[in-house]
């Protein structure tokens, strides 16, 4: 070794984990955005599937959950769907977590969408 060489292994021993852990973050941001899209995604499925009478909120909470297990599978967990209406319009809500890379760290996710309901006219 050099004289003018000591301490170089350190430097890039911290470089080396700054970048694995930045990649790490950038990870974990994604998992949480995919997850987002997800619910929300899900919500407007559930929102569909009520939009015509006759308003079923508990088939439009049922398509919802049903969209997140098919398009994720285990990306978001203790999923949950709840569906609402007020006679003309039709919402739902979609809550979920998503998977967390960082022990010990929860990342909530609730997604709402809502829309009128169709008025069907002979």
């Amino acid at each position: 070794m050099l004289a003018g060489e000591r301490g170089d292994d350190n430097v890039a021993a911290i470089i080396f984990s700054a970048i694995l852990l930045v990649a790490w973050a950038i990870l974990q941001v994604a998992v949480v955005l995919l997850g987002r899209s997800v619910a929300l995604e899900a919500a407007r499925d559930g929102v569909h599937a009520a939009r015509l009478p006759p308003v079923d909120t508990a088939a439009a909470a049922s398509a919802a959950a049903g969209y997140v297990t098919r398009a994720t599978g285990s990306w978001l967990n203790e999923v949950a769907a709840h569906a609402e209406t007020d006679g003309r319009n039709v919402s739902v809500t979609v809550t979920g977590e998503a998977v967390s890379l960082v022990p010990f760290a929860q990342f909530p996710i609730s997604q709402t969408s809502s829309g009128p309901i169709e008025e069907l006219r002979p």
